[in-house]
């Protein structure tokens, strides 16, 4: 079974290139021993992600961007059985349903990005890989009759494979709580305040805590001296990357949504969890006074990753997913040139959109040059006043 895995390569202040992490993650399945290959799915490399509301509004006018992607996607696709879109991203479900190969849908951003991702587009898939456990039956909800549960698990440079049981048992850790998460993010900032007053002297690093941001190259060596690690979501979960390589890292994790957390890790062996930011608190203080029992949950933890969540096992998983569901397909209809078609089919929409660009790109410039002093003008009259 040959795989086409589609993946996004956008900025980020943590890595030189996303794109190039995937491509690195590809290669190194293709080691393990997967007949799998990358093909980027994002515009002008590299970009955001497209909302399905703009996504929509080029396939509707035949973007020339769009179909040259499609038309490259097509092609490559001739060699292979599935194509797996790793993010859910930038494909439209009229390009999707048409395609001669399995299609495998992915998505570990719902609930907060259901509406604008896979919401509209999960359906047109032979299959659904859901990351959030807790959703699941929210896509059944859709429409979407082949949805099955994958876990993010691990990604390269999160954690020390070479980590040992003996050092989880036995090792000193200096750190007693450690996070790495955004304390200002509207979700979570009601939980985030209760920690840090309970906590003053924790290890919390990112956007709005005192110790400001943790440079990605230190992040293996805290983790490797934290005793606990607490785990917030922003909704529903449990989902983050977090969930994995705490444990992996040998860190007890003290993790909410505490109603799904028993299919991930097995609760109070290998994981606790909580529904309330004080019982979060709570169970906090117990473990770090009980540090024997903290031990052995890190290190029940830590098997559990390392057997079932590291980047080899997660994918081996999947593929044994995907072979359960080709077997079943049911026929449907399908094409080849489906990008050159609309293509010719949108000719007309896309001379329109493109006049009408040209007339009004020089009031857009206007326009994007008085709104500045505009907003001089309404900080000005707001102090007057």
């Amino acid at each position: 079974m040959r795989i086409l895995l589609g993946h996004p390569d956008f900025p980020s202040p943590v890595q030189a290139s996303v794109g190039q992490q995937y491509r690195d993650a590809v290669a190194e399945l293709r080691a393990a021993g997967f007949d799998i290959e990358a093909f980027c799915l994002t515009l002008n490399p590299p970009g955001p992600n497209l909302r399905f509301k703009e996504l929509d509004r080029l396939w509707r006018r035949g973007d020339r961007t769009l179909m040259s992607m499609y038309e490259r996607l097509e092609a490559r696709l001739s060699d292979f059985d599935v194509l797996l879109n790793f993010t859910g991203m930038n494909l439209h479900p009229r390009f999707v349903e048409r395609l001669p190969v399995f299609t495998v849908f992915q998505c570990f951003d719902d609930p907060e990005s259901s509406r604008h991702l896979s919401r509209p587009a999960a359906a047109a898939y032979d299959l659904s890989l859901v990351g959030n456990v807790a959703e699941v039956e929210t896509y059944h909800s859709w429409g979407v009759q082949n949805v099955e549960w994958t876990p993010l698990g691990m990604m390269r440079g999160t954690y020390d494979p070479t980590l040992t049981e003996e050092q989880i048992l036995n090792g000193q850790r200096d750190i007693d709580l450690f996070m790495l998460i955004d304390r200002l993010s509207a979700p979570r900032r009601a939980r985030m305040d209760a920690m840090g007053a309970a906590f003053p002297n924790a290890h919390f690093y990112g956007r709005g805590w005192p110790r400001g941001f943790l440079s990605w190259d230190q992040q293996i060596d805290h983790l490797h001296r934290a005793k606990i690690g607490p785990n917030f979501h922003n909704s529903t979960g449990p989902i983050n990357l977090r969930t994995f390589y705490l444990p992996a890292c040998g860190v007890m994790q003290i993790c909410d949504n505490k109603s799904h957390l028993g299919r991930v890790f097995e609760l109070d062996r290998e994981i606790v969890g909580f529904d309330t930011v004080d019982e979060c608190v709570e169970l906090c203080r117990y473990y770090l006074a009980h540090d024997d029992q903290r031990r052995e949950i890190a290190v029940a933890g830590w098997r559990r990753a390392m057997r079932d969540y590291t980047e080899e096992a997660v994918f081996r998983s999947k593929v044994e997913t995907i072979q359960r569901y080709m077997a079943k397909r049911t026929h449907r209809n399908t094409a080849t040139g489906i990008a050159a078609a609309h293509t010719e089919a949108t000719r007309g929409r896309r001379r329109i959109h493109e006049a009408q660009a040209r007339v009004t790109a020089p009031l857009r410039g206007t326009v994007e040059s008085m709104r500045e002093p505009v907003r001089r003008m309404k900080r000005y009259l707001r102090r007057a006043g």
